[in-house]
């Protein structure tokens, strides 16, 4: 396991090298690493039931037209590497995993916002855009919402879905998550919030 500070400057190259970074997860930032802090037991139960959810539904089709991974980097530059919560590939896309790397455009991104919102609703947004993922999902936890960027040109265009509406996508086939299944799932409620 590799000790390292956050703020040392490296590119996406040296960032690979390190083995394991201790202390959770890390991203790459304008050529600085910064230490995540550690997801509550929510954005946890969150992001293990979106990928155990999108896994399922792929399963059931043979072949199967996509997978969904969290925890793999996404090397979006030389100087850029974020660690979206769940990065879903197409079948043809998963050639772009490349040890604990995505490199190469994902067909769809999803954060869970914790108490930094605007690093997702705003830099990593225009991050994303930049870079043309196709779509981008923000779970609101906190107003029981999903917000869905689809690319239009360089720009997303913006649809929300509350706890009583049904997600759907074109990106993975088959999707349909009734956000009440989200939202009020009885392990959810149970798990204590940020206080």
């Amino acid at each position: 396991m590799t000790t390292v500070q956050p703020g040392t400057r490296m590119t996406l190259a040296e960032y690979r090298e390190l083995d394991e970074c201790d202390g959770g997860v890390w991203e790459l930032v304008d050529g600085e690493l910064y230490q995540m802090p550690p997801a509550t037991g929510q954005h946890q139960f969150l992001m293990d039931f979106l990928v155990r959810m999108i896994n399922n539904l792929m399963d059931a089709v043979i072949p199967s037209p996509g997978w969904a991974f969290s925890n793999l980097g996404l090397a979006l530059s030389d100087l850029y590497a974020p660690t979206p919560d769940v990065i879903y590939l197409r079948q043809g896309n998963l050639r772009l995993i490349n040890g604990s790397f995505v490199e190469g455009i994902p067909d769809l991104v999803v954060e869970i916002l914790s108490s930094d919102r605007n690093r997702d609703l705003v830099t990593k947004r225009a991050w994303y855009a930049g870079a043309g993922i196709p779509e981008y999902w923000i779970i609101d936890l906190a107003n029981e919402e999903i917000i869905v960027l689809e690319l239009n040109g360089t720009e997303y265009a913006e649809h929300a879905f509350s706890r009583g509406d049904t997600l759907t996508t074109q990106t993975i086939p088959g999707f349909e998550l009734p956000l009440e299944q989200i939202f009020g799932h009885p392990s959810l409620t149970s798990i204590p919030s940020n206080r």
